[in-house]
C-alpha cells in the first residue's frame, strides 16, 4: 500500500508550463478570432469565439484536476491556479462581448473599434509568449509579460479618444452602443494587464 503511494506521487511530473501554454493559446486564437469577427461585415454570428473558449475552459479544469492530483509543481500551486483562472477570464470577456454585440448589432467602419482590438490581439501575443518563455527564458517572460502590461496604457488613450470622439456625435443610439463595446474591450484589456501582473509576481516569486 505504501509503494503504491509513493509511486502515484513520485509519478512523472505533470508539465504545468506546457499546460498554461496550451491555455495561452487558446485565449490567444479565442481574442484573433473576435477581431476578425468584428471586423468582417457580414458574419453575424461567432461561434468560433464560443468553440475556442470551451477548448481553452478544458484544459483549465485540467489544470485544476492536475493540481489536486500532483504532489510536486514546478511553480506554486496557488500561483498555477491563478494564472489559469485570469486567463480564463480574459477569453470570457471576449464571448461575453461577442454575445452582447450580437444582441446590441455589430458596428462598421468604426476606425477605432479596429485599433482597440489589434492592440487586444497585441496584448494577448505578448502574454502567450510570455508563458511560452516562462520554463526556458525567464528574461524574455518577464520581457513579454511587461508588454502585455504597458498595452492596457494603450488601450487607456483608444479609449479616452473613442468616448471623446463619440460624445462628438448627435446620434444617442449609436453612442449608447458604442459605449458598451468600449467599455467591454476596455475590461478585456484589464484582464489581460492582471494576467501579466500575475505573471511577473510569480516569476519574481520563483525565479
Amino acid at each position: 500500500m505504501f509503494k503504491a503511494w509513493l509511486k502515484e506521487k513520485f509519478k512523472k511530473p505533470v508539465d504545468f508550463h506546457w499546460l498554461l501554454t496550451m491555455q495561452a493559446n487558446k485565449t490567444l486564437s479565442g481574442i484573433e478570432a473576435f477581431n476578425e469577427w468584428l471586423q468582417d461585415s457580414d458574419s453575424q454570428r461567432c461561434q468560433i469565439v464560443r468553440d475556442l473558449e470551451h477548448d481553452a475552459d478544458l484544459l483549465k479544469f485540467e489544470i485544476g484536476k492536475k493540481l489536486v492530483d500532483t504532489f510536486v509543481t514546478p511553480l506554486d500551486r496557488e500561483d498555477i491556479y491563478d494564472l489559469s483562472q485570469l486567463l480564463d477570464e480574459v477569453i470570457n470577456g471576449a464571448k461575453s462581448l461577442v454575445r452582447e454585440i450580437e444582441a446590441l448589432g455589430k458596428p462598421q467602419n468604426e476606425t477605432l473599434i479596429k485599433e482597440i482590438c489589434n492592440e487586444l490581439v497585441n496584448g494577448t501575443k505578448h502574454l502567450q509568449s510570455a508563458f511560452a518563455n516562462l520554463k526556458t527564458n525567464i528574461k524574455e517572460a518577464t520581457s513579454e509579460a511587461t508588454l502585455a502590461r504597458k498595452s492596457q496604457n494603450k488601450l487607456g488613450k483608444l479609449y479616452q479618444q473613442a468616448i471623446h470622439n463619440l460624445l462628438q456625435d448627435d446620434d444617442l443610439k449609436k453612442i449608447i452602443i458604442l459605449t458598451e463595446i468600449y467599455r467591454g474591450m476596455l475590461s478585456i484589456g484589464d484582464k489581460i494587464d492582471l494576467v501579466g501582473e500575475k505573471l511577473l509576481h510569480t516569476i519574481i516569486k520563483i525565479y
